[in-house]
């Protein structure tokens, strides 16, 4: 009988259609104890360089996050301005911090190549780095938020039924923009895991596709729940190992979560042999642009990106209702492609946009109005995040 309700439920939620939710930048932020926003980062990068400074096992660490900081100083009030890390690595990929970078010759030549490539893996270093420095500090304080919103999201009236059951049968899919793990880390101690809060695969669990060892066995399935990280995810590395995919290397298990320990040995150690060396699965807004737009087929994340992206848009194609929260819609190159998404939503009945004022929600809607034409769809719920 139990078996027969859980499939009655699965296909009145189906017929229903899907709840997307969008997770954005301002779910994460906090000024005091949380992660900073584009606009904040350098000057946390900063902090986070004197922190590091004179650490024996930090230097290749302080080495990258040198050069990113060097490069948002100088290109902060050049002519190709770059006022986010984001906007520096449009830079980059478009050959315009070549001199700054001593490129010379040749914009195809593979020394060059090189350069940029080392560049932007430095960027992403960095930004790894002192994310997960941060973890630790930012649980108390903003854990906690993301605990209410993911028993907002289980909220079905089964509070006792097993995790498995749950997963299964729900018709919530949840799609983040954030590198941060505060959502992973939140699920495993929010109480929605009963049996499995020590779970061994828990990206499996969360039907995340980061729970593979190669990208080209990334798998997210379309009819349970999902946490999908659109733009990869600080604590994951990857590497190219051959034509098809990319080998991914997780730093701990977050269903059993200590301190992350950051040293060189997290980016430069013995597992980043020869030629072929690993990077964060960390993938900026415009380096994202590129491999959707088959520009390039350098980044060794292509594979897990098309693959997640794709994987969005069928949930959109059958979404019922859209939550999105805390999303600014300020980066072009992000906004252009949720906007997409959206396009994508024609069953949707409705869209609801949460963020923290009045102006910034009518500010949303109006230009999602603009964009998509279908404004009665769109409703707004001022409230902070959790």
């Amino acid at each position: 009988m139990a078996r027969l309700n859980c499939r009655w439920t699965k296909i009145m939620e189906d017929n229903l259609g899907l709840r997307v939710y969008v997770l954005g930048a301002g779910c994460s932020y906090d000024e005091q104890n949380g992660y900073p926003l584009a606009k904040g980062f350098l000057s946390e990068l900063e902090t986070y360089a004197a922190k590091i400074h004179g650490r024996m096992d930090c230097q290749g660490i302080e080495k990258s996050v040198q050069q990113t900081v060097g490069l948002l100083k100088y290109y902060k009030c050049r002519q190709y301005q770059a006022s986010t890390i984001d906007q520096l690595i449009n830079l980059i990929l478009k050959n315009q911090c070549d001199e700054r970078l001593g490129v010379m010759g040749p914009p195809e030549s593979q020394r060059n190549a090189a350069l940029r490539s080392g560049a932007v893996r430095n960027a992403k270093i960095s930004t790894a780095a002192c994310f997960l420095d941060k973890e630790e500090q930012v649980l108390d304080r903003l854990v906690p938020k993301y605990q209410t919103s993911i028993r907002n999201i289980f909220n079905d009236g089964n509070i006792s039924t097993p995790c498995s059951a749950r997963l299964q049968n729900s018709n919530a899919r949840v799609f983040t923009f954030n590198y941060d793990r505060l959502f992973e880390l939140a699920f495993f101690g929010a109480g929605i895991l009963d049996e499995y809060a020590n779970h061994s695969a828990p990206y499996e669990l969360l039907n995340s596709g980061l729970n593979v060892d190669n990208t080209a066995l990334l798998q997210i399935l379309e009819d349970r729940f999902c946490f999908v990280k659109l733009h990869g995810s600080i604590g994951i590395r990857c590497k190219d190992e051959n034509m098809s995919g990319s080998s991914i290397c997780r730093d701990g298990n977050i269903a059993k979560w200590t301190p992350p320990k950051v040293t060189d040995e997290m980016f430069f150690g013995s597992c980043v042999p020869g030629l072929l060396r690993d990077e964060p699965l960390v993938v900026f807004p415009y380096e994202k642009d590129f491999i959707l737009k088959n520009q390039t087929n350098g980044p060794p994340p292509r594979f897990y990106i098309k693959k997640v992206w794709a994987s969005a848009k069928k949930a959109f194609q059958n979404a019922r209702d859209i939550f999105i929260i805390g999303y600014s819609f300020s980066d072009e190159a992000d906004s252009d492609y949720l906007i997409e998404l959206l396009r994508e939503a024609k069953v949707c009945r409705q869209i609801e946009l949460q963020n923290i004022s009045h102006q910034e929600c009518d500010r949303i809607r109006e230009l999602l109005w603009n964009k998509l034409g279908f404004e009665n769809k769109i409703t707004t719920n001022v409230k902070p995040f959790g």
